[in-house]
């Protein structure tokens, strides 16, 4: 019983922050996940965020993250929520070019996210090699959190992602027995925290 009423006093919390924030198709969440590569990857890329998710509304007008986690796919934004370091805040950034929709926009757009999001990439396969252009024996895409979101929103946004060269110079241990000896150093990428750093986006608050 008292499990019980946790999920719902979560759900109701939830639901009111996001609604304080008043999220929208397209914003951007940026968490810091409890685990230790996540430590890893927030101290190589100078920043508290580990992993990302960006919000998507279905046909019933619900709130879901879809990320890059084992596959992509949409998750309610409770259980996206759950994995967050304990103490953290989620930051919420959204395109500029959104900032200033009307109604009729903002549910063109949350369609159009929607049909994108189905149709090129719902199922696609995580890249655990982040890598910005992988494609494994069947041509399909592998894509990590952030180039899933990079890449989703270039479908909607006038100015595309621009990858930069990614380096692994602070960890160099962790990274050689995760690449099993080769790390690819300099390879064109992006991480949780490009976004933050992104002048196209804007911070409109945390969770």
């Amino acid at each position: 019983m008292k499990k019980y009423l946790f999920f719902i006093v979560s759900i109701f919390l939830i639901q009111n922050i996001s609604w304080a924030l008043d999220l929208m198709a397209g914003d951007v969440l940026l968490i810091s996940f409890n685990c230790y590569e996540c430590r890893v990857i927030e101290n190589e890329t100078d920043s508290p965020f580990s992993h990302s998710g960006v919000i998507v509304k279905n046909e019933t007008n619900e709130l879901l993250v879809g990320q890059s986690l084992g596959s992509v796919a949409l998750y309610p934004l409770a259980q996206f929520l759950k994995n967050k370091t304990a103490g953290s805040s989620v930051a919420v950034f959204r395109p500029r070019e959104f900032q200033n929709l009307t109604y009729l926009e903002r549910i063109s757009l949350e369609k159009k996210m929607l049909d994108v999001f189905n149709s090129v990439f719902k199922g696609a396969p995580f890249d655990v090699l982040y890598k910005w252009n992988n494609f494994d024996k069947q041509g399909r895409e592998l894509l990590y959190c952030s180039e899933f979101i990079a890449k989703f929103l270039d479908h909607f946004l006038g100015k595309a992602s621009i990858p930069y060269p990614l380096t692994y110079d602070k960890n160099q241990s962790y990274w050689f027995q995760y690449f099993h000896g080769v790390i690819p150093e300099g390879e064109l990428g992006n991480s949780p925290a490009s976004f933050s750093r992104d002048e196209r986006f804007v911070f409109i608050g945390n969770l």
